[in-house]
C-alpha cells in the first residue's frame, strides 16, 4: 500500500502538478480502493442472493474508505514519512510503476466492466 501511496503521490506532483497532492492523493487511491471493494461486494450479493447493490451503498463504502484512508495518511502523518523512504516494490523502480498502473488500470476498469459482468451474472444466475 505504501508503494501504491508513493506512485500515486509522484504522478499527483509531478505529472499533474497539483497543489495539493497529498489530499489529492489520498481521493484517487480511495477511489481506486473503493472500485474494488465494491465490484467484489457487489459479485457476493449477486453470485450469492441474486441481489445487486445500489449507487448509495457503493457510495458509502467509498466514503467509508476514503476516511480510513484519510486517517490513516493524512491524520498519522504517515504520508510524509512515505514520500521520504520512497518504497519500492522489490527494490525496482520499473517494477513498481508497471504495478501501480496496472492496479490503477484494474481499478478503474472495474468500474465499467464490472457493472457489465454483474448484469451479465443476474440475468444468467438469477432468472
Amino acid at each position: 500500500m505504501k508503494t501504491l501511496f508513493y506512485y500515486y503521490y509522484l504522478f499527483n506532483k509531478k505529472i499533474i502538478k497539483d497543489d495539493e497532492p497529498f489530499a489529492t492523493t489520498v481521493f484517487t487511491l480511495s477511489l481506486s480502493q473503493g472500485f474494488i471493494v465494491t465490484f467484489f461486494l457487489n459479485l457476493f450479493f449477486t453470485h450469492f442472493y441474486c441481489f445487486s447493490l445500489s449507487k448509495w451503498p457503493m457510495i458509502f463504502v467509498q466514503f467509508i474508505i476514503l476516511i480510513i484512508n484519510y486517517l490513516y495518511f493524512n491524520k498519522s502523518g504517515k504520508s510524509r514519512e512515505i514520500v521520504k523512504q520512497k518504497p519500492l516494490f522489490f527494490s525496482s523502480h520499473r517494477l513498481s510503476v508497471i504495478l501501480t498502473m496496472l492496479f490503477f488500470l484494474i481499478s478503474f476498469s472495474l468500474l465499467t466492466f464490472g457493472a457489465i459482468y454483474i448484469k451479465n451474472l443476474l440475468d444468467i444466475n438469477c432468472r
